[in-house]
């Protein structure tokens, strides 16, 4: 059965913290200690909230106050906070003017995500691949039309996991001298267990040496499954195909394999944002070649190439990871070697999509790699009030027993879906040199 988000406004779901992924008993412990202060602490910050009229929000500020991020205090004082940008139907390419494609050069970061890589060689995110937590958010908004509250949830996991969190700053690749080590090493978000996870797209795993030099094998491999259970596009049924390929392979293969709620969240959210944000958002339901390949192949937009005309939140998100996951309900653990694997006691199967959001947000620390671990636990009170005042206020549709109680991120945020404020005209855009739908890739 698949949901539809009918079923994620109609479900309030109560969901215990989830004992993380095995051999993370550090932040297990650490998770706790932060779960029982923050519902310790919840009826003085609400207190607190409807004296300042904000909603949600953590010892350092943030929250939502109509829909939009409030400022942090203290520490977390200077950070540059994304606001919802324009939505609806409009062209993003290389034509438009301060947008044409420019290839990386001497100095430029670039990364393991092609669609990162193209709005920075677009000059929709800094050329030389350091950014920032609000420019983050707000160049995912403009470009691939995704909404507000997922395209910050995004960036704040990013700038959690590979950046530095005083300055907001991080890199769309490896650890780099401009970004500062406040808190601990800011490695960028090429480091393997963050973003870059086994089972990739187009990347092999991190066992096996390199894992950030795109495999042109592996894309052909793509390219067939869609021919074989898409009908020769790169919609939904060639990304389970993928899934059950490469979760198999390396499951059989590599002895460090560790599929948990990360490789879960992560490895299922990647195949949703390139049949969600990729295709020309004037057929948005045909992820064709034609849209979709210069991004893996060039890290540019294709040609009258426009984002999608509505935009594409959590709550959507939330339903594609429990449809990709039904397509192929895997087995989370881990490999002790080959031919050793443990299971994890986690059964998605029987989630409702709130239920899998609710579980993500509780594992939100997972996404920080080994190395930043002892920053993270010298700092958890700096780290624990962001994802308050930054995350969870996003979370809150879910209804997630582990949150406070937080506003909606649309609620009373009329301009973010006003039409006037759109770069184009979502109800009649012009649609003038726009490309017909693809033609659906073939054996031959």
């Amino acid at each position: 059965m698949r949901y539809t988000l009918a079923l994620v406004a109609s479900t309030a779901a109560a969901w215990p913290f989830m004992a993380p992924d095995l051999n993370s008993e550090k932040r297990a412990a650490l998770l706790a200690d932060t779960t029982g202060r923050v519902l310790g602490e919840a009826a003085v910050r609400s207190a607190r909230e409807k004296r300042q009229g904000i909603l949600g929000g953590g010892p350092l500020g943030g929250g939502l106050l109509g829909g939009i991020l409030q400022p942090f205090s203290g520490i977390l004082a200077d950070l540059d906070l994304p606001t919802p940008q324009p939505q609806g139907l409009a062209p993003i390419n290389g034509d438009l003017p301060g947008h044409a494609f420019v290839p990386p050069g001497e100095g430029d970061v670039r990364g393991l995500c092609p669609t990162l890589n193209t709005l920075a060689n677009h000059n929709f995110l800094s050329h030389d691949g350091v950014i920032t937590f609000a420019e983050g958010s707000n160049a995912v908004q403009t470009a691939y039309g995704f909404g507000y509250d997922l395209a910050t949830f995004l960036s704040a996991l990013g700038l959690i996991a590979g950046g530095d969190l005083v300055s907001g700053k991080y890199t769309i690749g490896g650890a780099d001298a401009r970004v500062p080590n406040t808190l601990g090493p800011a490695l960028g978000l090429d480091k393997h267990g963050t973003f870059e996870i086994d089972g990739s797209i187009s990347r092999q795993d991190n066992h096996f040496g390199n894992q950030a030099d795109f495999i042109e094998q592996r894309w052909e491999t793509v390219r067939q499954q869609a021919v074989d259970n898409g009908g020769g596009f790169f919609g939904i049924e060639t990304w389970i195909a993928n899934q059950e390929a490469t979760y198999n392979t390396a499951r059989a293969t590599n002895p460090d394999f560790f599929a948990g709620v990360k490789y879960f969240a992560v490895s299922l959210a990647e195949r949703s944002f390139v049949f969600r944000g990729l295709p020309n958002g004037t057929h948005e339901e045909t992820p064709d070649s034609a849209n979709i390949e210069p991004f893996f192949l060039n890290n540019t937009f294709p040609d009258d190439w426009f984002r999608r005309g509505t935009p594409f939140g959590l709550a959507n998100l939330a339903v594609d990871l429990v449809n990709l996951y039904a397509g192929f309900p895997f087995e989370l653990g881990m490999n002790d070697g080959t031919d050793s694997f443990a299971p994890l006691d986690i059964d998605i199967s029987s989630m409702t999509p709130s239920q899998v959001m609710c579980l993500i947000i509780s594992s939100v620390f997972d996404a920080v790699p080994g190395q930043i671990q002892p920053a993270l636990a010298d700092n958890i009170e700096t780290y624990s009030a962001f994802v308050e005042g930054a995350i969870s206020p996003f979370f809150a549709p879910f209804e997630c027993s582990t949150l406070t109680t937080f506003t909606a991120p649309s609620a009373g945020c009329d301009e973010c879906n006003d039409p006037a404020l759109s770069a184009g005209n979502p109800d009649d855009p012009d649609l003038s040199g726009t490309q017909p739908p693809g033609e659906p890739l073939t054996g031959d």
